[in-house]
């Protein structure tokens, strides 16, 4: 039965509410119900619990930011003991998320060139969700292929049998350029050879051996030649 004070087990309804009832009116300045057995009130919210706030920004490295190149964002550090975390690439260029680019890893396209991206870190728990922004990174623009160290062969004599590489050979472009290989003997040029290395055969002999590398990208092609030669013997 009902109580003024509610001091009985198991009122239905009481005033203050010191009883067993499922709800329970307190005043005590605000009028609310709250169940004691459950401490949530009727709102749903679970009391003392909040949602997770993204305390320390999450960190994407700018190293690496040409088309091909892989973005990586870190978590951040956040209140609240997220249970879970999402992730979406936004092109801040553009004002709009990437889609389909929702890992906590993102690879740069060509679409990606010469544009300020960050990624957007979502952390969840039983309450709800927080999000944090990492910072803005700014890719390169593209750029067709530029050799700025020429290919340089390892020896300039050897013995047939003997194996010839490329040292330095150094090459800038966005994309990052994709390289190939011809080698000449005696400035003929010796098709089956398509490697960065080239090794020697008895049809090699008393020749002088040279090298073109070829970069190649989205933007278009360049030649560098070896500024060495390499003698057979």
């Amino acid at each position: 039965m009902a109580n003024s004070n509610g001091w009985g087990d198991g009122a239905a309804n009481n005033t203050i509410g010191w009883g067993q009832a499922a709800n329970n009116l307190i005043n005590w300045g605000k009028s609310h119900f709250l169940s004691w057995a459950g401490l949530t009130d009727i709102v749903g919210v679970t009391a003392g619990g909040t949602a997770p706030v993204n305390t320390v920004a999450p960190f994407v490295d700018s190293s690496n930011v040409n088309v091909g190149d892989v973005l990586t964002t870190t978590n951040g550090t956040w209140s609240g003991s997220p249970t879970s975390f999402t992730y979406q690439w936004y092109n801040v260029s553009l004002g709009d998320n990437i889609v389909g680019a929702t890992n906590n890893t993102y690879t740069l396209l060509i679409a990606d060139a010469d544009m300020e991206i960050n990624c957007k870190v979502f952390g969840t728990n039983a309450v709800g969700t927080g999000q944090g922004n990492s910072n803005v990174i700014t890719t390169n623009f593209l750029s067709p292929p530029f050799n700025y160290s020429e290919p340089e062969l390892s020896t300039e004599n050897i013995n047939v049998g003997g194996t010839i590489s490329i040292l330095s050979n150094l090459w800038n472009g966005n994309p990052s350029p994709t390289l190939t290989y011809k080698w000449y003997g005696n400035g003929v040029h010796q098709t089956p050879h398509t490697a960065n290395t080239y090794l020697t055969a008895n049809h090699d002999s008393g020749k002088y051996i040279t090298v073109e590398v070829i970069g190649t990208n989205s933007e278009g092609s360049s030649s560098a030649f070896g500024i060495n030669s390499c003698y057979v013997n």
